[in-house]
């Protein structure tokens, strides 16, 4: 018989935003396997940071909802803007919001910690749970999994799907809070992997960059990627290609890392005649557009570029899908979800990514995909150009059934449970 498990996870359902996929199929599939989840999320996420929509959660798994107590994104958000103004009177501008780390400790979602302990602990005892599995981030989500640790003593995993705490300057990753709130960020940290009996990251990459910091977790640390789930896989099936030869991309853009020299690569073919709108566009769900407006304009490419809000995720797969090669960027060491979805619906992926990991998998598992490594608009520009000429006739297909064998969320799901 399989263990009870309280799960606590603030993204889940109705949430819709990515980081509530990974927490979804290990509930879903260990309660197949006979295991017994408990999840524990937020009654009340803040809706101007989270994604919130009509997603269900899955059936027959117990959830329970503890509000938050206090929701501050927006408020200091608006605090800061007004300061920036103040500022901006005297010929200054502020670069970094330092209102989220003065009073945002250890995230902006501590609102929740209080009210989430409190149902945690009458969760544990109640159902006699064996396992606090805690999904993170938010961070507030470890502290919570820490303190019902120190007051059950049940088995702790703590799933790190982001980075948090580790000086990621090896991958130009630049902290631009203050000192303090860096060294607090550490200290939380080290709290919650001390008291941790398993510790997840989501590659391998972010398993050595721990390991160098904290060595400590060497016997506790293990690498369960996100992977695919391939259920939609018969929900998506085949789809007729647009008619117009598309570039897709969807969610977060990363607009802290290069990006011009895509746009001056559609704005190459362009002037050369190889692309034009009535053939050809960038597909882009997400949002502020705004950030590569001068991209847009320097290249004079906006005809080329259509955007368009985000929506529900079958619906992006579909797109996805449609779509005749999707645009791959990545913040090294973290692998984004497109990365498995593309691979997974056979798509061809313009990567545009550091040397790494990802490279590697890509070429693995995508001989018809490009790894673009030096940031350069010549570079797209090539291989993208007999892209266009070949329009994929000439591109092998992905190996998808070895990629799913090593990346779908259902095994991925039961190798943590050996874990256990």
């Amino acid at each position: 018989m399989g263990k009870k498990i309280l799960m606590i996870c603030y993204y889940y359902p109705p949430l819709t935003d990515v980081g509530c996929k990974r927490s979804v199929a290990f509930a879903k599939y260990w309660h197949k396997e006979g295991w017994h989840p408990h999840v524990l999320s937020v009654k009340n996420p803040d809706k101007y940071y989270c994604s919130l929509g009509d997603d269900k959660p899955p059936e027959d798994i117990p959830v329970t909802y503890a509000y938050s107590l206090l929701n501050v994104y927006r408020f200091f958000g608006r605090v800061n803007g007004i300061l920036d103004r103040l500022v901006g009177l005297f010929g200054g501008k502020l670069k970094h919001n330092y209102f989220y780390d003065i009073f945002c400790v250890p995230d902006i979602f501590f609102g929740w910690i209080i009210p989430a302990i409190i149902s945690g602990y009458r969760i544990i005892t109640r159902e006699r749970i064996d396992i606090i599995y805690v999904s993170v981030s938010p961070v507030s989500g470890g502290i919570i999994g820490w303190v019902l640790k120190i007051l059950t003593g049940k088995t702790l995993v703590v799933d790190f799907r982001d980075l948090f705490g580790v000086d990621g300057a090896k991958y130009n990753i630049i902290y631009g809070g203050p000192l303090i709130r860096k060294l607090i960020d550490r200290l939380i940290v080290a709290s919650i992997l001390k008291l941790s009996d398993l510790f997840i990251v989501t590659t391998g990459e972010t398993k050595e960059l721990y390991l160098e910091q904290f060595p400590e977790v060497r016997e506790k640390i293990r690498t369960i990627y996100n992977g695919f789930d391939d259920q939609f896989l018969s929900v998506v099936k085949e789809q007729e290609k647009n008619s117009k030869f598309t570039i897709i991309y969807t969610g977060n853009f990363y607009y802290n890392i290069a990006f011009d020299y895509f746009f001056e690569a559609l704005g190459i073919l362009k002037n050369e005649g190889m692309i034009n709108s009535e053939e050809f566009q960038f597909l882009f769900y997400g949002g502020q557009i705004e950030r590569i407006q001068d991209s847009i304009e320097r290249w004079d490419v906006g005809d080329l570029i259509h955007v368009k809000p985000r929506i529900p995720y079958v619906d992006i797969l579909v797109e996805i899908k449609r779509a005749h090669i999707q645009l791959l960027r990545i913040i090294q060491p973290m692998i984004s979800t497109k990365l498995f979805e593309g691979i997974a619906l056979d798509i061809p992926l313009l990567s545009t990514i550091p040397e790494g990991e990802v490279a590697r998998i890509v070429r693995k598992y995508s001989p018809s995909s490009a790894v673009i490594t030096d940031e350069s608009a010549s570079s797209v520009a090539s291989w993208l150009g007999k892209a266009v000429i070949s329009n994929r006739k000439d591109f092998p297909g992905n190996n998808i059934q070895d990629f799913l064998a090593s990346f779908s969320r259902r095994e991925l799901s039961l190798e943590l449970l050996k874990f256990l």
